[in-house]
């Protein structure tokens, strides 16, 4: 069955969006290892974009699993991020949108 050009340009299409999609969840994870975000930062972002979402980086942050950004942030290690979130509870596939708001000062707390 032969792909007719359409289909390829909305494949291309889709790629591209997913591309720029990690592109932009790496961009969290390195800012947040550079120091120039905290943890904070990514929560506060995440609770704003359900009442506003006005552009990909903050719909995006919410994808991003939270075991890479505790990872990512400086002097945590990945055992150390492993552990606390699991005293929490948390999952390697928690994703940030998906804490609740109840734990994330406490988490902030933990990995700091």
């Amino acid at each position: 069955m032969a792909v007719t050009p359409a289909v390829n340009e909305v494949r291309a299409a889709v790629l591209a969006r997913l591309t720029k999609i990690r592109e932009t969840m790496e961009t969290v994870v390195v800012s947040v290892a550079g120091g120039s975000r905290s943890l904070a930062d990514v929560f506060a972002a995440v609770q704003h974009c359900d009442a506003s979402s006005n552009g990909d980086e903050v719909v995006v942050e919410g994808f991003v699993y939270l075991v890479k950004i505790a990872e990512a942030l400086p002097g945590v290690g990945k055992v150390r991020a492993r552990r606390i979130l699991a005293e929490f509870g948390l999952t390697e596939r928690t994703r940030v949108r998906d804490v609740p708001p109840t734990m994330r000062e406490a988490i902030v707390a933990a990995l700091s």
